[in-house]
């Protein structure tokens, strides 16, 4: 028999012979067998054996009668043995948990150290960027833009432009929807490229039929 679970073999061997007690294979009373016979049972040596009733009788569950030999004294002992070894099991399992816990715990936040600095890094990107700038272009009287949806002119297709906003008078229209109609002086707030600027003015001044940039 083998050390398990970091318990010596005779605890092994006395969980064992407790739990036997417990089933009622052992009974109150009885005597078990010689020493060198358990020995050979378990495949332990005879000293393996001597510890495991010592520690049963200490226990209360066997009774050693000198010249006589060992006998069952308690199946309720037996059995509050068996449960004070459960719960250890109960703990040292709880204690594994805590620690597989612990070493999740401190993966999930490297994770979210990494992830914040990425977070960061873009952001750091972003404001040195000319993307998130909002660009302006009126739309010419003479546009084939003016009485068309924005749909229609697919802005972004042609200038990679994205339409946030039109300013119409003293009225501002942010996020327009695809049917919003473009009226001439109206000015299309759009945000993109630096040079989109370009391509969305050549766009408005172009002709109907020829404003593929």
């Amino acid at each position: 028999m083998a050390k398990k679970n970091g318990l010596p073999v005779y605890m092994q061997v006395a969980i064992d012979i407790a739990v036997r007690i417990t089933k009622r294979e052992l009974r109150a009373e009885q005597k078990l067998l010689g020493r060198s016979t358990l020995a050979s049972e378990y495949n332990v040596s005879p000293e393996t054996i001597r510890k495991a009733m010592r520690l049963l009788a200490d226990m209360e569950i066997v009774r050693v009668k000198h010249g006589d030999g060992i006998f069952i004294e308690s199946v309720d002992r037996a059995q509050e043995f068996i449960d004070r070894y459960r719960m250890r099991e109960n703990i040292q399992e709880l204690k594994e948990k805590v620690l597989i816990l612990m070493q999740e715990r401190d993966r999930i936040e490297l994770e979210i150290k990494d992830t914040m600095s990425k977070i960061a890094d873009y952001t750091n990107r972003f404001k040195n960027s000319d993307f998130l700038i909002v660009y302006e272009e009126k739309v010419p009287e003479t546009s084939f833009a003016v009485g068309k949806t924005l749909e229609t002119l697919m802005l972004w297709q042609h200038t990679g432009a994205t339409v946030v906003g039109i300013k119409r008078g003293g009225d501002v229209f942010v996020s327009p929807g695809p049917y919003e109609v473009l009226g001439s002086g109206d000015i299309l707030l759009f945000m993109g490229e630096p040079n989109c600027g370009l391509r969305i003015q050549e766009y408005l001044s172009g002709e109907e039929n020829g404003n593929d940039i």
